[in-house]
C-alpha cells in the first residue's frame, strides 16, 4: 500500500510540486514551466551521473520533461511525490539510452567499483556483486550481463540471489 507523499515546497512558501504536476496535466502550460524550473537541474543531475556525457544528458532531460508534460494527466499525488515521479522517468528514459548505446563510446566500463566493498561484506561473491552492479549502475539488461559476466548462471539468477541476501542481513543499526 502506497503511502501519501509529502508535498515539496520551495523557500517562500511556493505553490507543491504535486500541485504543479496535478495542473499540468490539465494542460496548464505556466504549471509545467514552473515545475521544469524547480525540477530541471535535479534531473539533469541524476542522468548526468548516469550516463556521464553532458550532450546526452541534456537530450535525455528533454526527452524525460516531455514525457512528463504526456504522462501528467495520469499522475497520482498519493502514489508518489513529484520529484520522485519525474525522476523514475528520467531514469528510465537514461537506462533505455545507455541500453541502446552500449557499451558506451569513450566511457569505461560501468560503475563496477561503486559499493563493491559494501556488497562483498554482506556476503555477495564476485559475480553476484558484478550482476547487480551492472544491473543497477550501468543500467544493462540480463542479457548484457550474462555477455559481460560470461557466467554460466542466468543474470536474473544472480541478481534474484544478490537480492534475496541483501534483504535477508536488513539495514545494520
Amino acid at each position: 500500500m502506497a503511502t501519501r507523499a509529502t508535498p515539496e515546497l520551495e523557500a517562500g512558501g511556493a505553490e507543491p510540486l504535486e500541485q504543479l504536476l496535478v495542473r499540468s496535466g490539465g494542460g496548464d502550460i505556466e504549471a509545467f514551466a514552473e515545475l521544469y524550473d524547480r525540477l530541471a537541474s535535479r534531473v539533469f543531475g541524476l542522468v548526468t551521473w548516469l550516463v556521464r556525457d553532458e550532450a546526452a544528458s541534456q537530450r535525455i532531460t528533454c526527452e524525460a520533461f516531455i514525457e512528463a508534460w504526456h504522462r501528467a494527466p495520469t499522475y497520482d499525488p498519493a502514489q508518489l511525490g513529484a520529484t520522485a515521479w519525474t525522476l523514475v522517468i528520467a531514469r528510465r528514459i537514461a537506462v533505455s539510452a545507455l541500453r541502446l548505446s552500449w557499451p558506451p563510446v569513450g566511457h569505461p566500463a560501468p560503475a563496477t567499483s561503486v559499493g563493491r566493498s559494501f556488497l562483498l561484506a554482506a556476503g555477495l561473491n564476485r559475480v553476484q556483486a558484478n550482476a547487480l552492479q551492472l544491473a543497477w549502475f550501468g543500467g544493462l539488461d540480463h542479457r548484457r550481463i550474462e555477455e559481460e559476466l560470461d557466467s554460466d548462471e542466468p543474470a536474473t539468477t544472480l541478481i534474484n540471489e544478490a537480492l534475496g541476501m541483501l534483504v535477508a542481513i536488513g539495514p545494520r543499526r
